[in-house]
């Protein structure tokens, strides 16, 4: 009796986890958003420089800084650098939103980028949006883990009943 109201709180718990996911997703994706139009109105002023003097090549603006033999223009490379490196960052995780939900879901669990996931999980927002979507992925959720814990529960009866069985055999 006290497991199925075990099972029932872990379910409800799942359920109400679940139905978060989509507005996770949400403000994931414009944090993601707004970091990304920051950083390209720097990467779009670098890339005019770039256009100008090294044929459209911001890696030949980058080089060019490296060589330089002032210290300043040395670590603006670096600078520059990790900002490409940014942008590219951006675009692959924007890229990965353009997919169907569960595959934004999946990218969103296993692909995100931690810094944004940080930013986002501190100042998220709770709500219960009662959408189809949002109910349906807190079902699945809900129905996953009370599977997974039946599951296991079952395995671990029929461990301790062939370990109690066992043992009883063995007695004289």
């Amino acid at each position: 009796m006290i497991y199925r109201y075990f099972i029932l709180t872990l379910a409800a718990c799942a359920l109400l986890l679940g139905i978060q996911a989509p507005n996770l997703l949400t403000q994931y994706q414009q944090r993601l958003a707004a970091q990304y139009a920051e950083a390209m109105v720097y990467y779009r002023q670098y890339q005019i420089i770039a256009d100008r003097y090294y044929d459209g090549e911001i890696s030949g603006l980058i080089a060019a800084h490296e060589q330089n033999p002032a210290p300043a223009f040395q670590e603006e490379a670096k600078v520059i650098a990790e900002l490409v490196e940014r942008v590219k960052t951006f675009e692959r995780q924007q890229r990965y939103f353009t997919q169907d939900y569960p595959a934004q879901l999946w990218s969103l669990a296993w692909q995100h980028d931690e810094e944004l996931m940080t930013g986002t999980l501190q100042q998220y927002s709770f709500n219960v949006p009662l959408n189809q979507q949002a109910i349906a992925t807190g079902a699945l959720i809900a129905l996953a883990v009370v599977v997974v814990m039946d599951s296991l529960a079952a395995l671990v009866r029929g461990l301790w009943r062939r370990r109690r069985h066992s043992y009883t055999s063995r007695r004289p």
